[in-house]
């Protein structure tokens, strides 16, 4: 039976069947392979291709393009594309087809094509790869079970033989029986199957294959060489690391390597068959490569966006060129390269200059081993007094930099990599005129590494600080001034509390005589002069109190003035307040009130309360009329603090007098006369005091003519203090011994007028006004009690008590200070140089005759005044 290949495509031998086909022209075959799968197609069928991956490759091309040829699409659903290898693989075993498992590999797809009563067309090359390895009696096997199941199912069957695989006559017989298994042979030419009459014609295409059998081994030599440079060549180009694909002269994309769709992400059929503007984002640029190609130009780094399949966009570039036959484009070469990264790099640092440029901050990029600069913003060159500096090398921008701290650094952080600071860098550049001009800048420089074409450099950062830094030497220098100025303060302060000092000193030496003078007066009982020596004791007194201020203020003013804690019923100090302000109450004929919560326990320096309490009573005396009205106050203010308040009807205060009444030194508006007297001590010995104690003070007064108040409010536990007994150690009682006393004072008036008052009282004493005149008397006369003034000339009061400790070897003599320095230190001083008692000036002189007749084993240990 004669058939013809179209006849097959066209339907006419029926729309099922089992036909083969022998054929030497690949492309001729895979034509009509195409064709019959699109037949089905066309009327919308399904088909199966079982193909080589050569075949099945250059078959999904064909397939799609008949479709778009006639305005249709190939759903992925109405083919199943196989590979011939892997398919044979899965049912062969131990080199032979296994039914059940053709059946569950092959029968189970087919059937599921078939399930939808739909043409189905099959073309299968599996039988073709067993007999090119030889094994016939395996392919005729696979033909016996296709035919099987073409029994129950219905679809049409294409096979596919090169005629190579029946090179020799020892082939009839295979040849004869693959026949037989189709129901159609075709070939080039129509053919009839072979039967009894075939032996002519097989004898005849024998001879030829003999005459020709030569030249045919040459060729399959040349042909085997030839395609296994092609699948060289092929696996090459598939899985390159490059992307690569071919576009015709039509914009279609013919192929397109493994790169090229993993970097894309679609699969073959999704982007191999569609038009190359489909995928480019930028229609114009494509139109225009495009263009560039069908003129015949080469593409080299020719940048693109490419539409991935997820939707992301992928930069690219593209080395691409044309391939024409007799003057026709027929299809282009394209390399895709991935940029994304270099994009987005060049992206950063486009965006980089950018920022820098538009940076409010002085920024600057200077490149290569010159520090040339890439980019200078407006506000670098506004900061450097320089404009047009990209380009030009750093020196010769700024040659008076040269060799300079700026220089330095730049040329550090290129070569070390590493960046750099300086808080508050030195420049002298030139200006506009010519004339140098001094900043101050905060420097940060960073190394940038070399991209591309581009070499490393360094990245520069600016601050003028120059106000800042000029302003803090501003403050820098007044507070150095402000030091100068706060030591000689200081130093005026030290000179003016070391003079108060000195005064006290000074004061008490005359005082001594005049105080003991009046004693020795009142001793003898002379009455002729009974109202001139009150008025003398009374102001002596008063003179005696203000030195005592002196002293005191001196001591609140270094902060020498220690407090004696003691637990005492606050009447105590309040009523020896009282009695020190009694003389000048009285000598003013005040009205005093005094009201004392009764049991009230109060812990403090009761010593010291008693002297604030007498100066704000003093104060009140003095800034008050005769006759007038005086209160004393001291109770509760509530459960923890004690409200004392001296309350009077005098001349009052304004309101600008209550914020300075406290100052030292401070007086208010004096008559001519002085009447009230005073230094300006008292309150602000006062306040400090109060203070000490963890307290405060306030003046209160409705106005001038109206009076005032102070009120001190203090803690009735004083926050740190510890009770101690302060009191001093009474004297023993006067003995009727007679002692040898020496009296060594250059103050001549003093030591005479206490010596007569000691002779007065049968003591045996001897006056010496120079220490060395002492010492040479000691060994003779032996003293039992020394009184030694401590600022002697030549030699002070603890070098002559030293010598004459010697000069005595081991005769007990009691050793007493007698000195105008008051201070604590003065006092401890003198314990440490073995003086029993430390007296000041003016010196009770009841108390040296009292000292004087005490019992030498009941004299306290402690040295006090």
């Amino acid at each position: 039976m004669l058939i013809k290949t179209d006849d097959i495509l066209s339907g006419k031998s029926g729309n099922t069947g089992h036909f083969v086909r022998f054929y030497d022209n690949d492309a001729m075959l895979l034509d009509e392979v195409a064709a019959f799968v699109d037949q089905a197609l066309h009327v919308q069928g399904k088909a199966i291709v079982i193909a080589t991956f050569d075949h099945r490759a250059a078959l999904q091309g064909r397939v799609e393009a008949l479709a778009r040829a006639q305005k249709r699409s190939v759903p992925p659903a109405q083919v199943l594309w196989l590979d011939a290898e892997a398919t044979l693989a899965a049912f062969m075993v131990d080199g032979w087809p296994d039914r059940r498992r053709f059946e569950e590999v092959v029968g189970s797809a087919v059937a599921a094509a078939c399930a939808g009563g739909v043409r189905v067309h099959a073309f299968g090359e599996m039988v073709a790869l067993l007999c090119a390895r030889g094994q016939y009696d395996a392919a005729l096997q696979l033909e016996r079970m296709w035919n099987d199941l073409r029994q129950r199912l219905e679809f049409s069957l294409f096979c596919a033989y090169p005629w190579s695989l029946f090179p020799t006559a020892r082939l009839k017989n295979a040849f004869q029986q693959v026949c037989a298994e189709h129901g159609h042979a075709c070939a080039d030419l129509p053919m009839a199957v072979p039967g009894d009459d075939a032996g002519l014609k097989l004898v005849r295409l024998e001879q030829k294959v003999h005459a020709l059998e030569a030249e045919v081994a040459r060729r399959q030599a040349l042909e085997e060489i030839l395609r296994r440079n092609e699948r060289e060549f092929s696996d090459f180009v598939e899985n390159a690391a490059e992307g690569l694909h071919r576009v015709g002269a039509d914009g279609t994309i013919l192929w397109a390597n493994k790169a090229e769709l993993q970097m894309l992400g679609y699969r073959w059929e999704e982007y191999v068959g569609h038009n190359i503007a489909e995928f480019h984002v930028d229609e114009p640029v494509i139109g225009e490569i495009l263009c560039r190609l069908s003129e015949g130009e080469t593409l080299y780094d020719q940048p693109a966006r490419l539409r991935c399949k997820d939707g992301s966009i992928r930069h690219v570039v593209i080395h691409s060129n044309a391939h024409f036959e007799n003057g026709e484009l027929r299809y282009t070469r394209c390399f895709t390269r991935d940029a994304t990264e270099r994009h987005e790099r060049d992206m950063a640092l486009a965006q980089r200059d950018r920022m820098l440029l538009n940076a409010p901050v002085a920024a600057a990029l200077l490149t290569g081993p010159d520090f040339v600069f890439r980019l200078a913003n407006r506000s670098y060159c506004e900061l450097v007094g320089r404009s047009k500096l990209e380009g030009r090398r750093f020196l010769d921008a700024f040659p008076e930099l040269r060799d300079s701290e700026t220089q330095h650094l730049l040329e550090q952080v290129y070569r070390s990599r590493l960046m750099a600071r300086a808080e508050e860098l030195r420049i002298v550049l030139s200006g506009a005129d010519g004339r140098p001009r001094e900043r101050f800048l905060k420097f940060s420089l960073e190394p940038l590494a070399a991209i591309d074409e581009e070499e490393q450099g360094v990245m520069l950062v600016a601050v003028d600080v120059t106000d800042h830094v000029r302003s803090r030497q501003q403050i820098e220098r007044a507070h150095a001034e402000r030091a100068e100025l706060l030591a000689e303060l200081t130093a005026a302060n030290r000179a003016k509390d070391e003079f108060l000092a000195m005064l006290g000193h000074e004061l008490r030496n005359p005082l001594s005589p005049i105080v003991t003078s009046l004693q020795l007066m009142r001793l003898r009982g002379e009455e002729g002069a009974l109202r001139e020596r009150e008025i003398i004791e009374r102001q002596v007194g008063h003179l005696v109190r203000l030195v005592d201020d002196l002293m005191d203020i001196s001591k609140v003013t270094r902060g020498k003035i220690d407090l004696k804690f003691e637990r005492v019923d606050i009447a105590q100090p309040l009523d020896k307040a009282i009695e020190m302000a009694s003389l000048l109450l009285e000598k003013r004929q005040h009205r005093l009130d005094v009201e004392i919560e009764h049991g009230l326990a109060w812990e403090g320096d009761p010593v010291r309360l008693a002297q604030v309490v007498s100066n704000l009573l003093t104060n009140a005396a003095r800034y008050t009329e005769p006759g007038g009205h005086v209160r004393l106050r001291a109770g509760r203010a509530d459960a923890d603090w004690l409200r004392i308040s001296v309350l009077d009807d005098g001349v009052g205060m304004a309101p600008e007098l209550r914020a300075q009444v406290f100052d030292l030194f401070f007086q208010g508006k004096r008559s001519i006369d002085r009447a009230e007297g005073g230094l300006g001590i008292g309150l602000s010995l006062v306040k400090n005091i109060v203070e000490l104690h963890g307290g405060r003070v306030e003046a209160k007064s409705e106005g001038k003519g109206r009076g005032s108040e102070f009120v001190v409010l203090l803690p009735l536990l004083t926050p740190g203090g510890a009770t101690e007994d302060s009191a001093v150690l009474p004297l023993s009682a006067p003995s009727a011994a007679r002692r040898r006393i020496m009296l060594v004072d250059d103050n001549v008036d003093g030591a005479e007028t206490l010596a007569r008052l000691l002779v007065a009282h049968g003591h045996e004493v001897r006056v010496f006004h120079e220490p060395i005149a002492a010492l040479a008397a000691v060994r003779a006369f032996r003293p039992d009690l020394a009184v030694l003034d401590i600022g002697l000339p030549v030699l002070d009061g603890y070098e002559l008590a030293r010598r004459m400790r010697t000069l005595l070897d081991g005769h007990p003599c009691r050793l007493v200070a007698l000195t105008g320095y008051g201070q604590e230190a003065d006092k401890a001083r003198s314990g440490q140089a073995g003086f029993e008692r430390h007296l000041v000036k003016p010196v009770n002189p009841d108390l040296v005759v009292d000292l004087a007749a005490s019992d030498p084993s009941a004299s306290p240990s402690a040295s006090h005044g």
